[in-house]
């Protein structure tokens, strides 16, 4: 079992940035993490799953929004 996924995260200004997590479970929806920007540790919450959404997203992939 694989505990690598991509966090796409959207910062408070709207910026976007990508992460590769290595060796980490994928955290669930509304999670908080902590990632690495401009050599600052920030927080960010992991989106919940959208239902219904028509396009289909990869068990390794996670969205987050700064808080």
């Amino acid at each position: 079992m694989s505990y690598d996924y991509d966090v796409v995260l959207t910062r408070k200004d709207g910026s976007v940035r990508n992460f590769r997590i290595f060796g980490q479970p994928i955290p669930s929806g509304g999670d908080i993490i902590s990632l690495p920007v401009d050599g600052r540790v920030i927080k960010a919450r992991i989106n919940e799953p959208s239902q219904g959404s028509e396009m289909h997203r990869s068990v390794d992939h996670a969205d987050a929004v700064e808080v």
